[in-house]
Formats: structure tokens, C-alpha cells, sequence
């Protein structure tokens, strides 16, 4: 699924789209997800299922009820060709419920998780995603999950 036939995409474009993308997440402006993928995208985001747009601007909508003051900051962003892969740490505070953990109560607690999107791209549309994060840290700070033996406190 990662082959494309585009030309290659600039380094400005891919910084460029990668921080409308994080207005999605930070300021719930989901008009971002249809500025930067194509229709037909593909978003990995393991453990989850993969998504369309109308999905991913869905999980985007419940991960925001759940986690408010979402800040991410994106630290470096590599292009290869038709392939960028963008570095980020995200933070934000488990303050509400969301179907996405359905029966947890809000904890209160800080989160940050680092982890990186790998981004195929056709023409200047992404055209399918992976988003790579610390899943397990985020729950367990969160709340959801126990610490692993050795690493409380």
C-alpha cells in the first residue's frame, strides 16, 4: 500500500501540512484532516483500527473529549522522496470520558507520550498514514493501565 508514483514531496509542504494537521488535534479544527489527506487515505494507528477520513476526524473528535489542553510539539520532519516521517511529543490532561475508553473515569492526570507519523504521499495529499505512539505510556499515565513491575514512583 506504500507505493506511489508521485513526484516527490517538498520538506516545506510536509512541515507545512503536518502543522495544520496538529490544529486538529490541539484546536479541534477537523477541516484539517480533509486539507491533508486524500479521500481515499489509510491512517494506521495501531492499536486502533485503521481509518478513513470520516473515522479519523472521528477518533481526532472523541480523543479531544477525553483530553483536553492537547499541545504537541513537533521536533524534526524527514522527507524521502514520497515519504515524510515527523517526530512529535504530545501532551494533554485526561479530564473527561470518551468512547474511546469506554467506563474510565477521567483521572486528572498530565499525559505526554512521544512518537512519530509516517506519511505516504500522492501528489500534495497524504495518502496513507501511520501514527506511531506510546499508547501504553499514555494509558498508564492516564490511569487505564498498571505500571509495569519497577517503574512506580
Amino acid at each position: 500500500m506504500t507505493q506511489t508514483t508521485s513526484s516527490a514531496v517538498s520538506k516545506d509542504r510536509a512541515r507545512e501540512a503536518m502543522t495544520r494537521f496538529m490544529a486538529a488535534w490541539e484546536q479541534g479544527d477537523l477541516s484539517a484532516v480533509d486539507e491533508v489527506f486524500a479521500e481515499d487515505l489509510v491512517h494506521h494507528g495501531p492499536p486502533f483500527p485503521d481509518m478513513g477520513r470520516a473515522e479519523l476526524r472521528e477518533f481526532i473528535t472523541h480523543f479531544r473529549a477525553g483530553f483536553s489542553d492537547a499541545h504537541v510539539q513537533v521536533h524534526e520532519h524527514v522527507v524521502d522522496g514520497t515519504t515524510s516521517v515527523h517526530r512529535w511529543t504530545a501532551e494533554a490532561v485526561h479530564s473527561g470520558t470518551t468512547p474511546l475508553l469506554p467506563g474510565v473515569e477521567p483521572s486528572g492526570n498530565h499525559l505526554s507520550a512521544e512518537g512519530v507519523h509516517v506519511l505516504h504521499w500522492t501528489g500534495d495529499r497524504v495518502s496513507e498514514a501511520w501514527h506511531i505512539g506510546d499508547w501504553f505510556g499514555w494509558l498508564t499515565m492516564a490511569g487505564v493501565l498498571p505500571p509495569l513491575p519497577g517503574t512506580e514512583g
